[in-house]
């Protein structure tokens, strides 16, 4: 899974990574670093527009029995055939920049150890999908991260969960954002990236207030 994230870069950073947004988006809001980002707030995205939009991350709906079902993950081997995501997955896929994430190791104690992981890009993005929500009384546009099958590093840290974000390369963010990609080529994006490309550490939130 994914449920925790960081943006330690800045505006300039961000631009450099994505010359294609324009500056409305950063103009109004403008993304500020956050060293920990969860479900339930506001995230910054890029949509099949290529332009930046604040999403809640959580997608929200009523099941067939009338009960509220949410999610901040949609699982790549299911979610073209789930409800929940299934629309979405189709014609409203976005990239989520990140960079780094969050994972804990169980110990053999069941105490957690917290780890803070990245790749072989300063800034990546993570496959997400965004959709309408009705949330606390109001519709929003609401997303969530895509995961898949773990790497072997993504193994050894989430160790009881056994899943990782999946992660789009700049190379594939026009065929990832294009709602008319096929299924097999999303399929193929949507693949772990490989060990080589991960790399992890035990998270110290000292070293960050020390930088």
């Amino acid at each position: 899974m994914c449920g925790r994230y960081a943006m330690k870069s800045n505006e300039r950073e961000l631009r450099r990574k994505y010359p294609f947004l324009d500056d409305e988006y950063f103009d109004i809001h403008g993304p500020s670093k956050r060293r920990e980002i969860f479900p339930g707030t506001l995230i910054f995205a890029i949509n099949n527009a290529f332009k930046g939009e604040d999403i809640w991350w959580t997608i929200r709906d009523r099941g067939w029995d009338g009960k509220t079902i949410e999610a901040v993950n949609a699982k790549a081997e299911t979610i073209e055939r789930l409800p929940l995501f299934r629309d979405a997955f189709k014609t409203d896929r976005v990239l989520i920049p990140a960079t780094h994430l969050f994972e804990w190791q169980v110990q053999p104690d069941k105490s957690k150890l917290k780890y803070r992981i990245w790749f072989d890009e300063p800034i990546f993005a993570f496959a997400g999908i965004a959709r309408d929500c009705e949330i606390k009384g109001e519709t929003r546009r609401s997303g969530a991260i895509i995961t898949t099958t773990p790497n072997e590093k993504f193994k050894l840290i989430h160790n009881t969960r056994q899943r990782q974000a999946v992660v789009i390369r700049e190379a594939d963010y026009e065929k990832w954002l294009d709602p008319q990609t096929k299924i097999d080529e999303l399929k193929r994006l949507m693949r772990p990236l490989p060990d080589e490309a991960t790399f992890f550490e035990i998270d110290r939130p000292e070293l960050d207030e020390a930088a």
